[in-house]
């Protein structure tokens, strides 16, 4: 990404590389205003840490930009490197609102939007977005799904 500070293990272009399943990052905390991680979570072993970790590197209020595949997706049984699947509400036990069950993190993030990244036809996708949990739970079944796109803000004290 251009005028960003780009982590990666592998590739050459990054500007610091680092294997994200490695904790702490080398940033130091609040560093970054905003994060992208696009197509990295599902990469990753531990999704709880890493998210820890986005967290922690972040300032207050900042947003945090996640993509990750659908757990219907073909893409997420393309990659073998893919450890995992995501749904609607997978990010949801890092927000205070959250109603699903464990405390598995003390940090929190806002949701500000997420939505379904199309395969196809744009429209269809947005639609879909407004009705999450008859997506994840019957049509995905019928129509195909990409990845989820998530905008969230590092809420701190």
């Amino acid at each position: 990404m251009a005028g960003a500070i780009n982590v990666d293990f592998f590739a050459e272009e990054a500007d610091v590389r680092h294997d994200l399943d490695t904790f702490p990052y080398p940033f130091n905390d609040g560093e970054f205003d905003e994060i992208h991680a696009w197509n990295v979570i599902e990469h990753l072993k531990d999704t709880i840490s890493a998210m820890n970790e986005i967290h922690r590197i972040a300032k207050k209020d900042a947003l945090v930009h996640i993509r990750v595949p659908h757990f219907r997706s073909a893409c997420l049984y393309e990659d073998i490197t893919h450890q995992r699947g995501f749904a609607w509400r997978s990010f949801d036990i890092f927000t205070k609102s959250s109603e699903i069950y464990g405390e598995y993190s003390k940090i929190n993030f806002t949701i500000i939007e997420r939505r379904y990244s199309p395969y196809l036809i744009q429209i269809v996708y947005k639609i879909l977005s407004k009705f999450p949990k008859i997506t994840d739970n019957l049509i995905s079944k019928y129509i195909p799904m990409a990845s989820i796109e998530f905008t969230m803000k590092a809420t701190k004290e």
